[in-house]
């Protein structure tokens, strides 16, 4: 068992004012302590997912990368990883320790809190909201067929207790199916969308977009029944999360993702759903970078990626640039354009739910609609101003219209952490074409399987013969 020390960390735009010294009993009883432990577990989340978000660009048929970067990549994507890489680890570690503390919330704060009770609902909310998302990622990354409909197999193991010091009859435990963990996930996101704000009471918008609120519930729960290819699901879940008038497209893709030079504090967008600010810390390295450092050209886009952009395509003339890779001309994203990693993280934005609800309908209707083909031309003509609507009579079926939904998504989404899962959910061909299916999973980790005794089974695709 993997287990995460009680932490802290201060964040303006996250309203955190954590005490110099936390007595752990001591830090539920009154507001400003919980706020502050609150906050240490959204920091954590932000390590975990600096640990996981280039990799899953890496790994993906949308990205290629340098000779630099394939020391790390190449064995992931050939199937040779082994258990006792340290970056899969780190990876599974993170997460485990952002959820740790999750749970650590969930029952102390009920147990010990003293103040208002709508507070304490609420952080009690937020902390289910991320252990929640910490298992939607670590199922996506080690859940042994998660996202190809293997309901039965190996997921990872739940942990819905406080940690209170190990024991192994109780800590020591298999893991739990992938349909088990799915369920817990939207278990947790319902129970806790019930007590979290709504968007347009949270007043500023950095705190809309870096704390839990309802619409950011809406959104990741149309992702997590995308990923469980229960589309119906889906479809209402992604238009519940489009009802609020507090998210809306930008007109200019640079809105999104503006140029940062300087570590100049950037606002999130009007489509930022969910994110991690960043910049908002200027100097303050106590929150770190993001680590993501695309500008560095060791990351670009696909050739095959590279093609489905048309010439007059803003996303190609302003979101991307021209490099060189051993002489060879490549095409770098300028989604993380700061070199020092101070650019805000982005990990759920609109066009994401809209997409979402396009595909899914796909799936749910016989025929063609006009609203599928709305929602394809909400992102494909802002990214194309002068180009030509779709029109409900260009597709043939639900299938042709779901491909080109399929490719507007990676062309919208590219290097945002999320390309190999959509390829996993959609049956579509990872970095290597040739990986076999057990092999998309990653390992879990050899001192996961070793602390245990065996009692966490191995992913099929690297048990040694």
């Amino acid at each position: 068992m993997t287990v995460g020390l009680f932490s802290s960390s201060c964040d303006k735009q996250l309203d955190l004012a954590p005490e110099d010294t936390i007595i752990e009993d001591k830090v539920f009883e009154k507001f400003s302590t919980a706020e502050s432990a609150v906050a240490g577990t959204y920091q954590l989340l932000f390590s975990a997912v600096t640990k996981d978000y280039i990799m899953a660009e890496a790994t993906a048929s949308t990205c290629e990368y340098s000779a630099a970067a394939a020391r790390t990549y190449d064995e992931i994507n050939n199937g040779t990883v082994l258990p006792e890489n340290s970056m899969l680890q780190g990876v599974y570690e993170s997460y485990y320790a952002t959820l740790n503390q999750a749970n650590l919330l969930i029952f102390k704060i009920d147990e010990l809190g003293q103040y208002d009770e709508d507070e304490m609902n609420q952080h009690i909310a937020e902390a289910k909201f991320l252990r929640a998302y910490s298992y939607h990622r670590l199922l996506g990354w080690y859940g042994d067929g998660a996202l190809m409909e293997q309901t039965q197999k190996d997921g990872v193991v739940l942990y819905l207790e406080h940690y209170d010091g190990f024991d192994r009859n109780k800590d020591i435990r298999p893991r739990n199916t992938n349909e088990e963990v799915f369920e817990q996930i939207i278990k947790d996101l319902t129970e806790a969308k019930v007590n979290l704000p709504e968007p347009a009471d949270q007043d500023e918008t950095e705190r809309r977009v870096s704390r839990a609120n309802k619409a950011i519930v809406d959104a990741l729960l149309s992702r997590v029944y995308m990923q469980k290819r229960d589309y119906a699901k889906a479809a209402e879940w992604s238009e519940k999360a489009l009802a609020y008038s507090e998210y809306a497209l930008e007109d200019d893709v640079l809105s999104v993702f503006p140029p940062n030079p300087n570590d100049a504090v950037i606002p999130f967008s009007t489509e930022h759903i969910f994110g991690i600010p960043v910049s908002s810390n200027g100097g303050n390295w106590q929150f770190g970078g993001n680590n993501i450092y695309y500008n560095y050209n060791n990351y670009w886009y696909s050739d095959d990626l590279i093609a489905s952009f048309s010439a007059s395509d803003e996303r190609r003339s302003k979101l991307m640039r021209e490099a060189s890779n051993e002489g060879n001309p490549i095409f770098v994203t300028n989604k993380y354009p700061n070199n020092s990693g101070r650019d805000n993280v982005t990990l759920i934005r609109l066009p994401e739910v809209l997409l979402t609800r396009a595909e899914a309908l796909t799936h749910t209707g016989n025929a063609v609609t006009q609203e599928m083909v709305d929602l394809l031309n909400d992102i494909h003509l802002r990214a194309n101003p002068t180009g030509t609507a779709y029109m409900v009579g260009d597709f043939a079926s639900t299938d042709e219209l779901r491909e080109t939904i399929l490719t507007e998504r990676s062309k919208e989404l590219a290097f945002e952490g999320l390309s190999r899962f959509d390829m996993l959910r959609t049956d579509r061909s990872l970095y290597n074409a040739d990986l076999p299916d057990n092999k998309k999973v990653l390992p879990i980790p050899l001192r996961e399987v070793e602390i245990s005794n065996g009692v966490v089974k191995q992913n099929e695709g690297y048990v040694s013969n």
